[in-house]
């Protein structure tokens, strides 16, 4: 596991894509392609009100190290590459290090994450991408990331923002395909308290899903 660093201009400047979060499954998916580079068998989404109350994503990946935490919440702050000649040779979902940032900008965030190498989880609370108390607590290796508060600082998003049944449905979606194209991993999606998929590594479990997913893309086309 490689220690958390920020990219000088140069880097940032040829790989900047000026990451936008524009609704809840925008957020999910930056948090789960997180939690997938970080080595995860199995991911769970919480969210409740299609994500527009809180958004919750639990994993069991390799966390992230104590002294790193609060430089992951900076822009352009990465483990996957040390400069732009690193870019060819990305095998990660993510390597710029905007999704946390942008996540952090736009809401209020708490993170609880254990490495191998801790004896506790390191709980952080964040606002506006500053960690503003932190408190040890015991529990599994892994990460557990609340995102609640969306948009709080930009109205003119929140005012946008669909019903809860259509922003849920934009996170189904999202996680589906993430679930079929990462086959090894475990992914499970709640919207209050209700389980609306879950997967578990099986490939008659995958082929439904694939089935469900694809029935739901051809609805979309043909309704428009």
């Amino acid at each position: 596991m490689r220690d958390i660093v920020q990219l000088d201009e140069l880097t940032i400047n040829q790989i900047a894509a000026g990451e936008v979060i524009e609704r809840p499954a925008s957020v999910v998916k930056e948090l789960v392609e997180n939690s997938i580079d970080a080595g995860s068998k199995n991911i769970t989404v919480e969210v409740v009100k299609g994500g527009i109350e809180s958004i919750t994503i639990i994993d069991d990946g390799h966390g992230i190290k104590r002294d790193d935490v609060e430089i992951a919440f900076e822009r352009h702050a990465t483990s996957k590459i040390r400069s732009a000649k690193d870019i060819e040779h990305v095998t990660s979902m993510g390597f710029r290090g905007e999704a946390l940032a942008s996540v952090a900008a736009i809401s209020r965030v708490t993170m609880i994450t254990k490495t191998a190498e801790d004896e506790l989880r390191n709980k952080n609370c964040i606002r506006s991408g500053k960690v503003i108390s932190k408190e040890d607590i015991a529990t599994n290796i892994g990460t557990t990331i609340i995102v609640t508060n969306l948009f709080f600082n930009t109205p003119v998003r929140y005012k946008f923002l669909k019903k809860d049944y259509t922003e849920v449905g934009y996170i189904d979606e999202a996680l589906r395909y993430l679930a079929l194209v990462n086959k090894e991993i475990a992914f499970r999606l709640t919207n209050n308290g209700k389980v609306l998929f879950s997967t578990n590594r099986k490939s008659e479990n995958l082929k439904m899903l694939y089935i469900h997913y694809m029935i739901e893309k051809l609805q979309k086309i043909l309704l428009k």
